[in-house]
């Protein structure tokens, strides 16, 4: 028997924590092919009107995805056996209130805000999780919603 899912709506995950480190952005860097110098060093952040160095915008979704797959269980959490079911990532929306910086720790918490069921070539079940990036003064740094289509 297929689980309801929806019943998951409003669970809310542990905070998870994720520094941004200077080798994650060492290898993503030339990946992306970001080669503004307020990401490559603290000078070029300076000259860019920065505090210091700054991560690509482009890395965030990166940050988001990576903290909340920590936070959660698949089995657990969203009913899904990974021996008969399968999980895609869907869409993802973020909000930026301010720069990102390496050697940052974040910490991520998400929630599940709604889940519901839809119908392709298998009928499938997209739930929704809102999350919440604070920086280590408690200040929102970023804030936005995941997908996950879960197959049943």
């Amino acid at each position: 028997m297929t689980p309801d899912r929806r019943t998951l709506i409003g669970r809310v995950f542990p905070p998870v924590k994720y520094v941004i480190s200077e080798e994650d952005i060492r290898i993503y860097l030339p990946v992306a092919g970001e080669t503004h110098p307020a990401f490559l060093s603290d000078d070029g952040a300076r000259a860019a009107g920065y505090e210091r160095r700054v991560i690509p915008p482009s890395f965030a979704p990166y940050i988001a995805v990576l903290g909340l797959l920590r936070s959660f269980d698949w089995e657990k959490d969203f009913a899904l056996d990974y021996k008969t079911g399968t999980a895609m990532f869907g869409e993802q929306e973020l909000e930026y209130y301010r720069p990102l910086y390496v050697g940052e720790t974040l910490t991520i918490q998400g929630e599940v805000a709604d889940v519901y069921e839809k119908q392709g070539k298998r009928v499938f079940d997209v739930a929704q999780v809102r999350f919440t990036a604070i920086d280590e003064r408690g200040v929102l740094v970023f804030r936005g919603v995941q997908s996950y289509i879960l197959f049943k």
